[in-house]
Protein backbone atom coordinates (compact mmCIF):
# COMPACT_ATOMS: atom_id res chain seq x y z
CA UNK A 1 0.00 0.00 0.00
CA UNK A 2 1.30 3.44 -0.91
CA UNK A 3 1.66 5.73 2.11
CA UNK A 4 2.05 9.50 2.30
CA UNK A 5 5.74 9.16 3.11
CA UNK A 6 6.20 7.16 -0.09
CA UNK A 7 4.63 10.01 -2.06
CA UNK A 8 6.97 12.42 -0.33
CA UNK A 9 9.99 10.26 -1.26
CA UNK A 10 8.80 10.12 -4.85
CA UNK A 11 8.24 13.88 -5.14
CA UNK A 12 11.69 14.72 -3.75
CA UNK A 13 13.33 12.27 -6.15
CA UNK A 14 11.25 13.58 -9.06
CA UNK A 15 12.41 17.11 -8.30
CA UNK A 16 16.10 16.29 -7.80
CA UNK A 17 16.39 13.42 -10.31
CA UNK A 18 19.29 12.19 -8.21
CA UNK A 19 19.08 9.39 -5.65
CA UNK A 20 21.97 10.69 -3.57
CA UNK A 21 20.70 14.26 -3.29
CA UNK A 22 17.12 13.06 -2.70
CA UNK A 23 18.26 10.74 0.10
CA UNK A 24 20.23 13.58 1.65
CA UNK A 25 17.17 15.89 1.64
CA UNK A 26 15.03 13.13 3.12
CA UNK A 27 17.63 12.33 5.81
CA UNK A 28 17.74 8.67 4.89
CA UNK A 29 20.35 6.55 3.14
CA UNK A 30 20.16 5.81 -0.56
CA UNK A 31 19.37 2.04 -0.46
CA UNK A 32 16.10 2.45 1.54
CA UNK A 33 15.02 5.19 -0.87
CA UNK A 34 15.68 2.93 -3.86
CA UNK A 35 13.70 0.12 -2.23
CA UNK A 36 10.72 2.35 -1.46
CA UNK A 37 10.58 3.68 -5.03
CA UNK A 38 10.82 0.15 -6.39
CA UNK A 39 7.99 -1.00 -4.09
CA UNK A 40 5.87 1.94 -5.20
CA UNK A 41 6.42 1.08 -8.86
CA UNK A 42 5.50 -2.54 -8.14
CA UNK A 43 2.31 -1.46 -6.37
CA UNK A 44 1.35 0.77 -9.29
CA UNK A 45 2.41 -1.70 -11.97
CA UNK A 46 4.29 1.00 -13.91
CA UNK A 47 7.79 2.43 -14.05
CA UNK A 48 8.01 5.95 -12.72
CA UNK A 49 11.67 6.57 -13.55
CA UNK A 50 14.03 5.67 -16.35
CA UNK A 51 17.41 4.89 -14.79
CA UNK A 52 20.84 4.76 -16.35
CA UNK A 53 24.26 4.84 -14.76
CA UNK A 54 24.48 8.56 -15.42
CA UNK A 55 20.91 9.85 -15.16
CA UNK A 56 17.45 9.48 -13.69
CA UNK A 57 14.40 10.90 -15.42
CA UNK A 58 10.66 10.62 -15.13
CA UNK A 59 8.71 8.38 -17.45
CA UNK A 60 5.45 9.67 -18.92
CA UNK A 61 3.64 7.79 -16.19
CA UNK A 62 6.01 9.33 -13.65
CA UNK A 63 5.27 12.85 -14.90
CA UNK A 64 1.54 12.27 -14.47
CA UNK A 65 2.04 10.69 -11.07
CA UNK A 66 4.21 13.61 -9.99
CA UNK A 67 1.45 16.14 -10.69
CA UNK A 68 -1.10 14.05 -8.81
CA UNK A 69 1.25 13.36 -5.91
CA UNK A 70 1.95 17.08 -5.50
CA UNK A 71 -1.79 17.80 -5.39
CA UNK A 72 -2.31 15.06 -2.79
CA UNK A 73 0.47 16.32 -0.53
CA UNK A 74 -0.74 19.91 -0.87
CA UNK A 75 -4.28 18.80 0.01
CA UNK A 76 -3.01 16.93 3.07
CA UNK A 77 -1.14 20.00 4.30
CA UNK A 78 -4.24 22.11 3.77
CA UNK A 79 -6.30 19.54 5.64
CA UNK A 80 -3.89 19.81 8.57
CA UNK A 81 -4.21 23.60 8.57
CA UNK A 82 -7.99 23.35 8.32
CA UNK A 83 -8.13 20.97 11.27
CA UNK A 84 -6.04 23.33 13.39
CA UNK A 85 -8.20 26.31 12.36
CA UNK A 86 -11.38 24.39 13.15
CA UNK A 87 -10.05 23.39 16.58
CA UNK A 88 -9.36 27.05 17.31
CA UNK A 89 -12.78 28.21 16.12
CA UNK A 90 -11.30 29.93 13.06
CA UNK A 91 -13.19 27.72 10.63
CA UNK A 92 -16.48 25.85 10.71
CA UNK A 93 -20.07 26.97 11.30
CA UNK A 94 -21.92 28.85 14.02
CA UNK A 95 -25.66 29.46 14.41
CA UNK A 96 -26.53 32.74 16.13
CA UNK A 97 -30.06 33.47 17.32
CA UNK A 98 -31.12 36.99 18.16
CA UNK A 99 -34.10 38.90 19.46
CA UNK A 100 -35.15 41.52 16.94
CA UNK A 101 -34.51 44.51 19.21
CA UNK A 102 -30.79 43.60 19.30
CA UNK A 103 -30.69 44.40 15.58
CA UNK A 104 -30.97 48.05 16.65
CA UNK A 105 -28.04 47.96 19.06
CA UNK A 106 -25.46 45.20 19.45
CA UNK A 107 -26.08 42.70 16.65
CA UNK A 108 -24.82 44.62 13.58
CA UNK A 109 -21.40 45.38 15.09
CA UNK A 110 -21.01 41.85 16.49
CA UNK A 111 -21.76 40.05 13.26
CA UNK A 112 -19.95 42.48 10.96
CA UNK A 113 -16.73 42.33 12.97
CA UNK A 114 -16.90 38.57 13.49
CA UNK A 115 -17.42 37.94 9.77
CA UNK A 116 -14.43 40.14 8.95
CA UNK A 117 -12.22 38.50 11.59
CA UNK A 118 -13.24 34.91 10.82
CA UNK A 119 -14.18 34.84 7.12
CA UNK A 120 -13.92 31.04 6.98
CA UNK A 121 -16.71 30.56 9.52
CA UNK A 122 -20.18 30.06 8.07
CA UNK A 123 -22.45 32.17 10.30
CA UNK A 124 -26.21 31.59 10.27
CA UNK A 125 -28.47 34.25 11.82
CA UNK A 126 -32.04 33.53 12.94
CA UNK A 127 -34.53 35.83 14.66
CA UNK A 128 -36.33 34.49 17.75
CA UNK A 129 -38.51 35.59 20.61
CA UNK A 130 -36.30 35.61 23.75
CA UNK A 131 -38.20 32.83 25.56
CA UNK A 132 -38.00 30.52 22.53
CA UNK A 133 -34.38 31.41 21.84
CA UNK A 134 -33.18 30.36 25.28
CA UNK A 135 -34.76 26.92 24.82
CA UNK A 136 -33.14 26.56 21.40
CA UNK A 137 -29.74 27.42 22.91
CA UNK A 138 -30.26 25.05 25.83
CA UNK A 139 -31.24 22.22 23.43
CA UNK A 140 -28.18 22.85 21.24
CA UNK A 141 -30.16 23.83 18.15
CA UNK A 142 -28.64 27.32 18.33
CA UNK A 143 -25.00 27.88 19.32
CA UNK A 144 -25.24 31.42 20.70
CA UNK A 145 -28.19 33.62 21.62
CA UNK A 146 -28.05 37.43 21.61
CA UNK A 147 -30.84 38.34 24.00
CA UNK A 148 -31.99 39.56 27.38
CA UNK A 149 -30.69 37.30 30.12
CA UNK A 150 -33.41 34.74 31.00
CA UNK A 151 -34.86 34.12 34.43
CA UNK A 152 -33.46 30.57 34.48
CA UNK A 153 -29.81 30.31 33.38
CA UNK A 154 -29.31 26.69 34.44
CA UNK A 155 -27.09 24.80 32.01
CA UNK A 156 -26.02 28.04 30.32
CA UNK A 157 -22.95 30.22 30.17
CA UNK A 158 -23.47 33.94 29.65
CA UNK A 159 -21.62 37.11 28.87
CA UNK A 160 -23.19 40.57 29.12
CA UNK A 161 -22.09 42.67 26.16
CA UNK A 162 -24.42 45.65 26.14
CA UNK A 163 -26.37 47.80 28.56
CA UNK A 164 -28.84 50.52 27.71
CA UNK A 165 -31.40 52.65 29.46
CA UNK A 166 -35.11 52.29 28.91
CA UNK A 167 -36.96 55.37 27.63
CA UNK A 168 -40.60 56.32 27.47
CA UNK A 169 -42.24 56.23 24.05
CA UNK A 170 -45.33 58.41 23.67
CA UNK A 171 -47.75 59.44 20.92
CA UNK A 172 -46.53 62.58 19.19
CA UNK A 173 -49.26 64.78 20.68
CA UNK A 174 -49.17 63.33 24.19
CA UNK A 175 -49.36 65.82 27.08
CA UNK A 176 -45.75 64.93 28.05
CA UNK A 177 -44.37 65.02 24.50
CA UNK A 178 -42.66 68.35 25.16
CA UNK A 179 -41.01 67.32 28.44
CA UNK A 180 -37.22 67.10 28.54
CA UNK A 181 -37.37 64.21 31.03
CA UNK A 182 -40.20 62.16 32.55
CA UNK A 183 -40.49 60.86 36.09
CA UNK A 184 -42.13 57.48 36.64
CA UNK A 185 -44.99 59.00 38.67
CA UNK A 186 -46.04 61.18 35.75
CA UNK A 187 -47.15 58.02 33.92
CA UNK A 188 -49.35 56.70 36.72
CA UNK A 189 -52.63 57.36 34.92
CA UNK A 190 -51.50 56.04 31.53
CA UNK A 191 -52.48 52.87 29.70
CA UNK A 192 -49.43 50.79 28.78
CA UNK A 193 -48.50 48.65 25.82
CA UNK A 194 -46.00 45.95 26.73
CA UNK A 195 -44.98 42.34 26.04
CA UNK A 196 -46.12 39.19 27.88
CA UNK A 197 -43.97 38.33 30.88
CA UNK A 198 -43.04 34.92 29.47
CA UNK A 199 -41.27 36.57 26.52
CA UNK A 200 -38.61 38.26 28.72
CA UNK A 201 -39.38 37.84 32.44
CA UNK A 202 -36.47 39.83 33.88
CA UNK A 203 -37.14 42.87 31.69
CA UNK A 204 -40.88 42.67 32.37
CA UNK A 205 -40.20 42.62 36.11
CA UNK A 206 -37.63 45.39 35.81
CA UNK A 207 -40.29 47.68 34.30
CA UNK A 208 -42.91 46.64 36.86
CA UNK A 209 -40.54 47.29 39.77
CA UNK A 210 -39.62 50.70 38.38
CA UNK A 211 -43.23 51.81 38.56
CA UNK A 212 -43.95 50.08 41.87
CA UNK A 213 -41.12 52.12 43.42
CA UNK A 214 -43.04 55.18 42.23
CA UNK A 215 -46.12 53.94 44.09
CA UNK A 216 -48.27 52.36 41.39
CA UNK A 217 -48.65 49.30 39.17
CA UNK A 218 -48.85 50.06 35.44
CA UNK A 219 -52.23 49.49 33.84
CA UNK A 220 -51.67 47.15 30.89
CA UNK A 221 -53.90 47.84 27.91
CA UNK A 222 -52.24 45.72 25.22
CA UNK A 223 -49.57 43.04 25.04
CA UNK A 224 -47.57 42.12 21.96
CA UNK A 225 -44.38 40.14 21.47
CA UNK A 226 -42.14 42.57 19.55
CA UNK A 227 -40.68 45.93 20.57
CA UNK A 228 -41.24 47.24 17.03
CA UNK A 229 -44.94 46.41 17.28
CA UNK A 230 -45.14 48.16 20.63
CA UNK A 231 -43.76 51.36 19.09
CA UNK A 232 -46.16 51.04 16.14
CA UNK A 233 -49.15 50.75 18.49
CA UNK A 234 -47.97 53.82 20.41
CA UNK A 235 -47.87 55.71 17.10
CA UNK A 236 -51.56 54.84 16.71
CA UNK A 237 -52.33 56.47 20.07
CA UNK A 238 -53.07 53.24 21.92
CA UNK A 239 -51.03 53.99 25.03
CA UNK A 240 -47.47 54.56 26.22
CA UNK A 241 -44.57 52.19 26.82
CA UNK A 242 -41.02 51.80 28.07
CA UNK A 243 -38.62 50.48 25.44
CA UNK A 244 -34.83 50.24 25.04
CA UNK A 245 -33.33 53.55 23.92
CA UNK A 246 -31.94 51.90 20.77
CA UNK A 247 -35.51 51.62 19.49
CA UNK A 248 -35.20 55.29 18.51
CA UNK A 249 -33.55 53.93 15.37
CA UNK A 250 -36.98 52.89 14.06
CA UNK A 251 -37.60 56.58 13.26
CA UNK A 252 -41.34 56.06 13.17
CA UNK A 253 -43.55 59.11 12.66
CA UNK A 254 -46.12 60.11 15.28
CA UNK A 255 -44.07 58.97 18.30
CA UNK A 256 -41.56 60.64 20.59
CA UNK A 257 -38.95 59.05 22.83
CA UNK A 258 -38.26 60.69 26.17
CA UNK A 259 -35.55 59.95 28.76
CA UNK A 260 -36.66 58.81 32.20
CA UNK A 261 -35.50 60.05 35.57
CA UNK A 262 -33.44 57.25 37.22
CA UNK A 263 -34.18 54.93 34.28
CA UNK A 264 -34.08 51.15 34.50
CA UNK A 265 -31.19 49.60 32.58
CA UNK A 266 -31.52 46.45 30.48
CA UNK A 267 -28.72 44.06 29.59
CA UNK A 268 -28.19 42.23 26.33
CA UNK A 269 -26.18 39.06 26.83
CA UNK A 270 -24.64 36.27 24.82
CA UNK A 271 -25.84 32.88 26.01
CA UNK A 272 -24.61 29.43 25.09
CA UNK A 273 -25.00 25.93 26.47
CA UNK A 274 -22.30 24.73 28.85
CA UNK A 275 -22.41 21.45 26.89
CA UNK A 276 -21.76 23.14 23.54
CA UNK A 277 -18.22 22.29 22.41
CA UNK A 278 -18.29 24.13 19.08
CA UNK A 279 -14.97 26.06 19.17
CA UNK A 280 -16.56 28.86 17.14
CA UNK A 281 -18.63 29.77 20.20
CA UNK A 282 -15.57 30.92 22.10
CA UNK A 283 -14.24 32.95 19.17
CA UNK A 284 -17.65 34.62 18.87
CA UNK A 285 -17.74 35.42 22.59
CA UNK A 286 -14.16 36.70 22.59
CA UNK A 287 -14.86 38.82 19.52
CA UNK A 288 -17.95 40.32 21.18
CA UNK A 289 -15.97 41.37 24.23
CA UNK A 290 -13.29 43.00 22.09
CA UNK A 291 -15.81 44.88 19.94
CA UNK A 292 -17.66 46.45 22.83
CA UNK A 293 -14.59 47.19 24.94
CA UNK A 294 -13.31 49.12 21.95
CA UNK A 295 -16.57 51.05 21.60
CA UNK A 296 -16.61 51.79 25.31
CA UNK A 297 -13.08 53.19 25.15
CA UNK A 298 -14.24 55.52 22.39
CA UNK A 299 -17.15 56.77 24.48
CA UNK A 300 -19.77 54.65 22.76
CA UNK A 301 -22.33 52.30 24.28
CA UNK A 302 -22.16 51.40 27.95
CA UNK A 303 -20.67 47.93 27.89
CA UNK A 304 -19.65 45.28 30.35
CA UNK A 305 -18.42 41.74 30.05
CA UNK A 306 -19.40 39.90 33.22
CA UNK A 307 -19.17 36.14 32.95
CA UNK A 308 -21.40 33.97 35.08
Amino acid sequence: MIELRHLHYFVVLAETLHYGRAAQQLHISQPPLSRQIALMEAALGVELFERTRRSVRLTRAGERFYRDACEILTAVEQAKRNAVSASRGEDGMISVGFMMSSAYNVLPALTRTYAATYPQVDMKLTEWLPNLLVESVRAGRTDVGVMYRPEDCSGLESCTVYREELVAVLPQHHRLAGASMIAAGELADESFVTFPREVAPLVYDLIGNYFRQAGFAPRIRLETNLQQTIVTLIAEGLGVALVPSSMRAIQLANVVFKPLRNPPVVEVALLWSENNHNPCVQTFVSNAGSVWRDLQSKGGAQVVRDET
